[in-house]
């Protein structure tokens, strides 16, 4: 099937390091954002769209009803409410283009499955192209995953139903999905998270063979004061954030909004009691159930003494926060001798899988992760067959 014809789009123009809107017939309309502004830019690309074109739902007939008016009224109305609206910003600007001019009614499964193969035939917009980059030329930037684009058509389906819970539309149009991916079964190993945490602290392995016994130093490199000191200040937020993750099982999302007082913005600390409160004061429960989680004594003992050394985040980098954790994550990594598959989320893995090892109960594990006793089962119960002894015990000593 051919791609249809582009709507407003982002165009990052180099030269001037700014976001633009592109348009049909030439229309240009600049952002007045730069590159690493990429999501206020697709705010813009929103209120662009919005003042160009104002939904018209007539009597709801998803035949008759416009997929960018659902998209525009779901960004209007719901995006920021949801519990990731980058997602939502970040889908919105790829689903307007691809189904621009059709019809809710439109949205078969056929469609759907050719949205996923033009989503994942486009490279990753966070990859740079060029000769002191990675990637030399755009063949070799890897492509949208389709996990990306099912998340996408997830929006597409949330603005659908939110469209017809709105009585905008006159019954639900059912979104086809690309398969969901296998979760993976791969969790870091007590010495892994050590190598991890020492390499965040700035740790190195200084051993002559590699494959000898480690040699854990840190190197010393000369500061603006001429004076030596150790390479750990770029790395120590990581170490922060393994600990925090590997210690409550907390979402990559949820540690970096945690702060140290409460707030409507994220969860937050509360060192006195000795519990991490997830949500933020006042904040609705989602589909992620956030439930407040204790401080081991371990953890306790470290956020004391970061509560000192920090501002208002508990992930902090040169005293300001940060929204995603990619380049520092992938340095550590890579020193500790971890695999591409050693993303931030696998400290939630990890986390339930050392419980469930250690016999705690599933119905526990599933209150501390904030998931239900059915999921932890599923994923994790292959981790904890001592639970089954009885039952073959029981089985084999029974007389006839």
């Amino acid at each position: 099937m051919p791609r249809p014809a582009k709507g407003g789009r982002l165009y990052y123009r180099k030269a001037e390091d700014r976001w633009v809107i592109r348009d049909t017939g030439g229309y240009e309309r600049s952002t007045g954002f730069g590159f690493g502004e990429r999501g206020e830019a697709e705010r813009a690309l929103q209120e662009y769209l919005a003042e160009k074109h104002r939904p018209d739902f007539g009597k709801g007939d998803p035949a008759r009803v416009l997929i960018t008016d659902v998209l525009t009224l779901y960004a209007d109305q719901r995006a920021d409410q949801t519990q990731r609206p980058d997602v939502v910003w970040g889908a919105l600007p790829h689903l307007i283009e691809f189904f621009d001019k059709m019809m809710v009614a439109h949205a078969t499964p056929q469609i759907c499955r050719a949205y996923a193969t033009w989503r994942t035939a486009q490279p990753q917009a966070r990859f740079k192209v060029g000769p002191s980059y990675r990637c030399k030329t755009i063949d070799e930037v890897p492509r949208v995953g389709s996990q990306t684009a099912r998340r996408e058509l997830g929006v597409l389906s949330a603005s659908f139903g939110y469209a017809h819970g709105e009585h905008k539309l006159l019954y639900p149009v059912v979104v086809a999905m690309p398969d969901k991916t296998p979760s993976r079964d791969r969790w870091l190993t007590r010495s892994e998270a050590a190598r991890l945490i020492w390499v965040a602290l700035g740790f190195r392995n200084m051993a002559d063979d590699q494959t000898a016994t480690p040699v854990w130093r840190r190197p010393r490199v000369m500061g603006a004061d001429g004076n030596p000191r150790a390479e750990f200040d770029k790395s120590r937020h990581v170490a922060r954030f393994v600990l925090t993750g590997l210690y409550t099982g907390t979402r990559h999302e949820a540690i970096l909004r945690l702060k140290w007082l409460s707030t409507t913005q994220g969860g937050y600390i509360d060192l006195r009691s000795g519990i991490m409160y997830r949500r933020a004061q006042g904040e609705g429960e989602s589909a992620k159930r956030r439930t407040p989680v204790p401080l081991s004594k371990r953890l306790r003992a470290h956020m004391t003494r970061w509560s000192r050394q920090s501002t208002t985040h508990v992930i902090e980098f040169e005293g300001m926060p940060i929204d995603r954790l990619r380049r520092a994550w992938t340095t550590a990594r890579k020193a500790a001798g971890l695999g591409e598959e050693v993303t931030p989320h696998i400290l939630r893995h990890t986390f339930a899988t050392w419980a469930v090892m250690d016999g705690v109960p599933f119905s526990k594990v599933a209150m501390a992760l904030g998931t239900t006793e059915k999921v932890v089962e599923q994923v994790y119960g292959h981790h904890a067959p001592e639970h089954l002894r009885s039952v073959v015990e029981s089985v084999s000593g029974r007389r006839r």
